[in-house]
Parts: structure tokens; sequence; C-alpha cells
């Protein structure tokens, strides 16, 4: 049985926030924190402003802090590596950073000396996680409620992702060109973490073409749980979903990461679904035997059918700022610089979206239809 406890936070008045945060974590049946040490993992997709919506807000952060500190925790770290990381990376435009420092917590850099481990799920494929897993007791995931443009969702599983260093994410698109596989790679990754709770900043979410470029929406809840897949099907039910039709749900109960969450001591949340919450449609599964069986013999063939059924990114001239970023994170190097925008090799480009997410212009637009 999994429990999911959902309530209510109008803004992010720091009283109002930390309220709602001790009442979640009391709730749903925090771990005993008391000696421990803790790894909070926040969702820095790329260090934005907090109005961007696109981390998990400074003060809910703070709220889990306090939390902590009142549970006995004997230290607690916090640390996150977006898809772009710079040397020396520090995320103070969130704020995130200054709330380490105000707290007095410290800050983990991630691509200090990782440790390779072989993903579960993935046919052995070794990916380098931050090192810092080896020295904690608990990771506890600090997901933000957004849409995904390739995953349809980003929560608590997702959001475990960002363990991997660095530019070392961009290139498993290659190998994982479908979202069943992709699915896949981040069920096991989440199988090696083993998040001990989950606590999802749904204050003020993101809809549309998430999780960089959507729109703020104004939700008003804090979710917590111990089981991760059960708040990320929470949450996938709430914006208006079948969970069972998004891929990393869809994987977690198969390989039996987390259960459907079956209690909900606070808020209900057939009583939260938005049916105009603007989502990602979901497409057809990838009906290639190979791709689910036989990932890499197969993989150019798997591509092209990638490509068939997702529609490549637009590059726009007029907000782009030159600043490379889509470039630098491209794992098919299928972009360039041209004299007035991006320019984009359709053939090579895998449809990954990774331009898509780092994009600080919102100068790339991906065609996939969002339902309302």
């Amino acid at each position: 049985m999994s429990s999911v406890v959902i309530v209510k936070c109008s803004g992010y008045d720091q009283d109002m926030v930390d309220k709602a945060v001790a009442e979640a974590c009391e709730l749903a049946d925090m771990p005993d924190v008391s000696g421990k040490k803790i790894l909070l993992k926040p969702n820095i997709l790329s260090d934005s402003k907090e109005d961007r919506c696109i981390t998990t807000h400074p003060q809910v952060l703070r709220a889990m802090i306090k939390v902590l500190r009142k549970g006995g925790a004997a230290s607690i770290l916090v640390g996150d590596s977006p898809g772009l990381q710079r040397p020396n990376f520090l995320p103070k435009a969130s704020g995130i950073y200054q709330v380490c420092q105000q707290e007095n917590v410290t800050w983990v850099d991630f691509t200090k000396n990782p440790t390779t481990h072989t993903i579960p799920y993935t046919r052995n494929k070794k990916l380098p996680l931050a090192s810092v897993l080896e020295e904690v007791d608990m990771v506890f995931s600090l997901p933000k409620f957004k849409t995904h443009q390739l995953m349809y969702t980003t929560g608590a599983i997702k959001n475990l992702f960002g363990l991997v260093p660095n530019l070392n994410k961009s290139p498993c698109h290659v190998q994982f060109p479908t979202r069943e596989q992709f699915a896949s790679l981040m069920v096991g990754i989440a199988s090696i973490v083993k998040p001990a709770f989950s606590l999802m900043d749904g204050i003020i979410g993101m809809e549309g073409p998430g999780p960089a470029n959507g729109s703020p929406r104004q939700l008003g809840i804090i979710l917590a749980s111990t089981d991760a897949l059960a708040l990320d099907y929470t949450q996938a039910q709430i914006m208006g979903y079948d969970p069972v039709n998004v891929p990393v749900i869809a994987e977690g109960l198969r390989r039996n990461l987390g259960k459907k969450p079956t209690t909900f001591p606070a808020l209900d949340p057939k009583d939260l679904i938005l049916q105009d919450y603007k989502r990602i449609k979901v497409q057809e599964k990838t009906s290639f035997l190979q791709a689910l069986i036989i990932p890499f013999i197969f993989s150019k063939q798997i591509q092209k059918k990638v490509k068939q059924q997702r529609k490549a990114p637009v590059f726009l001239s007029d907000p782009c700022i030159r600043c490379k970023k889509c470039i630098d994170i491209c794992p098919a190097s299928a972009l360039t610089l041209g004299d007035k925008q991006v320019i984009i090799d359709t053939k090579a480009c895998i449809r990954c979206y990774c331009c898509h997410e780092v994009c600080p212009a919102s100068a790339i637009l991906v065609d996939e239809v969002i339902t309302s």
C-alpha cells in the first residue's frame, strides 16, 4: 500500500510554506532522520530565476531543511547537476545557493569524482553518478510539478537523473531514443538511488511545453510520499493524464519500483484533476519490437522509427541570443550556428529535445500537440 499526501499552500510566503511542508511530511510518515546524513536533490534543470518555475522554489527547499533539522538530522547536503554545468557551478539565480548559505547546509558539486554504476534494466549501461550517494544515509527528491516535452511529466523519479553529472546525461538519448527505453534508464537510476522520501513543489507548477519553456500554472499544493512512483502517479493524475500512459510510471510499476497510490490522508487527487491543464499529447507507444528487446543492435532502425513519430524542433531567429547552449548539449551533433539562427540537420536530429530544455530565450519550438 502506498500513500500520497497533498496539502494546500497558496503561495511562497515562508511561514505558509513552512507550515504546509511540515504538515505534508508528518502526514506522509517521513522516515526518521535523527542522526542521519541527508542529501536533498532539488530540480535545477537550469539555474533560472524562481518566477520562471523551472526550478524547485528556494522557499520549499528551506522549509524541508527546517523539517530535517527539527527531526535531528546530523547533516544536510544539497546538490544537483544541470544538463550544461559550468565549472564551479552555484545555483545563485534560482536562490537555492543562498538558502544553502543562510541555513548553513552544504552545497555539493556532483562533478567531483563521480562513481561509475551499472544501471539496471539497460543491458549493462554504465553511467557516472554523484559520489555523494556513497556518503549519505538517505536521499530526498524535491521535484517541481512540471510537464516534460519528451516524457510527458517530470517528477520525483525523473528528478534523480540530475545525479548523473553534466554532459554525461545528453548522450543517453542516443542509446535510449524511445520514450520506453529512456523510462527504463530513469527507473534503473532510481532503483540504485532508492529515494527515501519525495516532496514536490506544486505551489506554482508548469504547463505546456515543459520542462523549461512552458507557462506557470497556479496549483496551490505540496505533495509528499515515501514512494516516489506513487507521487509521480498522483501528479500525472492531477494533470489529467491516465498515469499508466506516462512511460516512467508504467516502467516503474512493471519493475516494482513503487506502487499505485491507494490512500490519501489529506486531499484526494480525484478532486484536483485539471481538465484544462496544457499537457503534452500522448503518442502511440513505439510499436517496434526490437526497441524493447534488443535496443542497441537495431539502434539505427529504432532512431528512424522515432523520427517518424516525433517532429524535429524548430529554431527561431528573432529571440535567439546565440548562446550556443543548444549546440553544446546536442548529443547527435545535429546543430550548427548560422549567420542569423541555429541550423538543424533534421536527418541527424534524434528528437530528444535537449536543446529545447536548455534554451534560455524560448527560441526553440517543438510542435508536439498540446491538449487542453
